[in-house]
């Protein structure tokens, strides 16, 4: 499997496990949403250069 595909999987699971706990001990669902959704796009944008970077190295 790529790079560009497992690293940001990988992390964002351990955000989402984070998110859970929180969550579950401290019932703050709705505090840290924004902040998830934010990691999303973290996590998007990380897979976004990922790929981009293998297509520039693959091609020269």
């Amino acid at each position: 499997m790529k790079r560009f595909i497992w690293q940001p999987i990988a992390l964002f699971a351990v955000g989402v496990g984070f998110y859970i706990y929180n969550g579950v001990t401290w019932n703050t669902w709705l505090t840290y949403l924004p902040h998830i959704i934010g990691y999303v796009v973290i996590c998007g944008a990380l897979s976004w250069a990922l790929y981009k970077k293998e297509q520039l190295t693959t091609k020269n």
